[in-house]
């Protein structure tokens, strides 16, 4: 069985969020240092139950798809190069994607970026930014989730 391994060199997960929604790759922002990623598909289920059957019946439901993340902060990466006037994801930065309410195409790289790696893409919104530290954690960390706008697509680079 192939194993998708993630801690050699060259193989950590990588996160590109753009604000082109067409197009990931234009101006994409990095996101690197993750802690830890979950990708959820959660189809939902609606069930009920009639006179006509002594089971219950069921149907699936749209899905509620969710990137989420914990990542160590870095400055540029987090505020943005451009406070003023952004229009790049790297100009905004994590934090303001989120409290702009920026719709963003991203892609997650489970594997690096060469060729042969999985990667889930699609776009939607930057949700959950919460930095946090600690004395004993003495470097910034903060969830962050991307609520998915519509379906997830997979694929290899």
């Amino acid at each position: 069985m192939a194993r998708i391994t993630v801690n050699t060199t060259g193989t950590q997960p990588v996160l590109e969020i753009s604000t082109d929604v067409a197009n990931v790759a234009n101006a994409a922002l990095a996101v690197t240092c993750l802690q830890d990623i979950t990708i959820t598909n959660s189809t939902g289920i609606y069930s009920w139950v009639d006179f006509c059957s002594t089971d219950m019946n069921k149907i699936t439901t749209p899905a509620d798809n969710e990137i989420s993340t914990n990542m160590v902060l870095d400055g540029e990466v987090f505020f943005g190069t451009d406070s003023v006037s952004p229009t790049t994801a790297a100009e905004y930065g994590v934090a303001a994607l989120s409290n702009d309410k920026v719709n963003i195409s991203w892609k997650l790289y489970m594997n690096g970026t060469a060729n042969g790696a999985y990667y889930y893409t699609g776009t939607g919104y930057v949700s959950s930014v919460a930095p946090t530290v600690s004395p004993d954690a003495p470097v910034w960390i903060s969830p962050l989730t991307i609520a998915v706008d519509g379906s997830m697509t997979t694929g290899t680079v």
